[in-house]
């Protein structure tokens, strides 16, 4: 009897707990994996920021507010002072008025397939 309950316990710790643990990372990789989700009415563009904070999408300044939301590569809420004379690739959307709402710094992968439309 002693030997049944050790034997249980050493597969418990061998199989159960490694096959349970690949488990839930498994399924947190394919979560990663499916990328970041877009709005469909989202326009593609270059974006500038100069150093004193103003956001250039494709030559043109254009105007935020208090509400613009700006996402980084990994999705994080950065501010434009993080983003001091960058050049990326973006997604953004506008509000009824025309000044910008979000905008998504796009990865390198994200920039390929979401590609610039030639003017």
């Amino acid at each position: 009897m002693f030997r049944i309950k050790t034997l249980v316990k050493l597969l418990m710790k061998l199989l159960v707990k490694p096959l349970v643990t690949m488990l839930f990372a498994s399924f947190a990789l394919s979560a990663m994996a499916e990328g970041r989700e877009f709005p469909a009415n989202a326009k593609r563009a270059e974006l500038s920021v100069t150093k004193l904070g103003d956001m250039v999408i494709d030559g043109k300044l254009r105007e935020t507010n208090p509400s613009t939301r700006i996402f980084n590569e990994e999705g994080f809420s950065v501010t434009t002072s993080n983003l001091d004379s960058v050049k990326a690739p973006i997604l953004y959307t506008e509000t009824e008025i025309g000044e910008i709402q979000r905008i998504w710094l796009l990865t390198k992968q994200e920039a390929i397939l979401y590609k610039l439309k030639k003017r």
